[in-house]
């Protein structure tokens, strides 16, 4: 709580700070009617996504990997938080509307509720694609406030090595989820060109398809398995910071 309120400070503070320096980029009141908003931003950022997924796995294809049934408690719940890298195209149409397309590659996780029976992750790696219209709650030309609607998927892929089967396996898993998601965020215009961004995105997805290939210790395919395809309630939530640049 002490650390939100931190943040919520701060964010009040720039805003303040915005209003108050809004007239020193303008050299007269008719350049600041006449000006027309940018209709091309590019934001490059970095963020901080957690992922939670909870679907059922095929009993029987861990039953012939494994050797036993895999408890309830365990089945395929599972929680990645990362480091991600995003770029984000935003196309203006008017001071209030646009349309963004935002995309990050996340990788270096830890992953929680898949992993007694194994000893090491590797290759973890994956992307969250929004697509949407934008919306302008606020809008000069120092601060902005946009409310981002839209369509999201989430892909995911690790790598999980097996120490006890046989001479030891990799089991190859990927994730595609597809749903709806949402962003706020707070832009500050300190020039024409340039300007910084904080946005926390959330998104529930509802659609979900699963695969798992098994390797050998000789990296060939002796089994794989899709499964727990179908809907399913999943869901992301991603803080990120970053700089924008206006075209």
């Amino acid at each position: 709580m002490k650390k939100l309120s931190i943040i919520l400070a701060a964010l009040i503070l720039v805003s303040g700070f915005a209003f108050a320096q809004e007239d020193s980029f303008f050299e007269d009141e008719s350049e600041r009617r006449e000006r027309p908003i940018e209709f091309f931003n590019m934001e490059i950022g970095v963020g901080f996504p957690v992922h939670w997924t909870n679907a059922p796995h095929d009993d029987v294809f861990y039953e012939e990997i494994f050797g036993y049934t895999i408890p309830d408690m365990m089945r395929d719940k599972s929680a990645t938080a990362n480091t991600a890298i995003g770029l984000a195209m935003i196309f203006n149409f008017s001071r209030g509307f646009g349309w963004a397309l935002d995309v990050d590659f996340f990788y270096g996780a830890k992953l929680a509720g898949f992993a007694s029976p194994t000893s090491d992750y590797n290759g973890m790696s994956g992307a969250n694609i929004f697509f949407g219209p934008v919306f302008y709650i606020f809008n000069n030309n120092v601060l902005r406030l946009p409310l981002g609607i839209g369509a999201h998927l989430y892909y995911f892929t690790d790598e999980i090595w097996v120490p006890f089967l046989e001479e030891g396996a990799w089991l190859n898993r990927h994730d595609l989820q597809v749903g709806l998601g949402a962003s706020l965020g707070v832009q500050f215009h300190f020039s024409r060109d340039i300007y910084l961004f904080s946005k926390t995105a959330v998104a529930i997805d509802f659609f979900r398809q699963h695969k798992i290939y098994w390797f050998d210790s000789a990296d060939l395919k002796t089994s794989e398995s899709s499964f727990g395809d179908g809907f399913h309630i999943n869901w992301t939530v991603k803080p990120s910071l970053g700089l924008g640049i206006k075209y």
